[in-house]
């Protein structure tokens, strides 16, 4: 993503990726008006251990404000700390802070023509089960976990995703092997960049072992001086579970055609 598409866009003008993020900034900006805007007149929204399901741009406050005292909600903030999307739908890997502390999420938004038609909000692992449940497999359960380490840092949560005999590929066909080569890859990148972060993930399309995907890296040097935003799209193979190789390419086509040549 390279910026918004200005104040005059239109709903049906913003691709999924971007409308999810622009309702998060919305809602977080009191401008709830401007989030409903972004949503189907008949949303439908489930919550995970709710009574029943509501349905219409009312929901919006009823689910996303921290509660109500009084009759009035509380406009409770909500960090996102990375979008995914698959076709079209998008996961929100959410936090927002309530009277009991902070609560990670996991929001999934379905839309149609330029609008959210349809919420599922669930606690974090319960939603990470639910996905894992919908796809028969762990494979998007373990990106969206390696994705959410390397966002905090954890490169020991983010390394252990992978099989002890990995072998990455990056798209300028430098070879990193294991989780030894894996830790020296990280290293050299946060030599150069000490900032780093993942978003927009596209999951673009699922063979019976691998999974393609795109998403935008997010470089800063240490003095905040300098950011970079590189698209990054990766050709992920699996074995019991683990990522086995990973090869980087050039464009989302290569990347597409590497996994149907295999």
């Amino acid at each position: 993503m390279h910026g918004s598409a200005g104040s005059e866009a239109t709903p049906a003008a913003k691709d999924p990726l971007e409308l999810v993020r622009h309702l998060y900034e919305a809602w977080n900006a009191g401008d709830v008006a401007g989030a409903a805007e972004l949503l189907s007149p008949g949303v439908r929204w489930e919550t995970f251990g709710a009574s029943a399901a509501l349905s219409g741009r009312d929901g919006l406050q009823t689910t996303l404000a921290g509660g109500s005292s009084g009759g009035t909600w509380q406009l409770s903030p909500v960090t996102i700390d990375v979008l995914v999307r698959i076709v079209q739908h998008v996961i929100a890997f959410s936090r927002r802070r309530g009277a009991d502390g902070e609560r990670e999420r996991l929001e999934v938004w379905t839309l149609r023509d330029g609008a959210a038609v349809h919420y599922r909000g669930f606690p974090f692992d319960e939603g990470l089960a639910v996905l894992t449940e919908t796809t028969g497999s762990r494979r998007l359960e373990a990106v969206c976990r390696g994705v959410l380490a390397f966002n905090r840092g954890d490169a020991d949560g983010w390394i252990a995703l992978f099989d002890p005999d990995v072998e990455f590929v990056t798209a300028d066909y430098e070879i990193w092997q294991g989780h030894a080569g894996m830790r020296a890859y990280s290293e050299d990148l946060g030599a150069l960049w000490p900032k780093q972060r993942l978003d927009d993930v596209e999951i673009l399309a699922e063979t019976a072992t691998e999974l393609v995907i795109s998403a935008v890296q997010h470089l800063e040097n240490g003095a905040g001086t300098l950011r970079l935003a590189e698209p990054l799209h990766l050709v992920i193979a699996f074995e019991d579970g683990r990522a086995r190789r990973v090869s980087g390419h050039s464009t989302a086509e290569e990347a597409l055609a590497a996994a149907h040549r295999r």
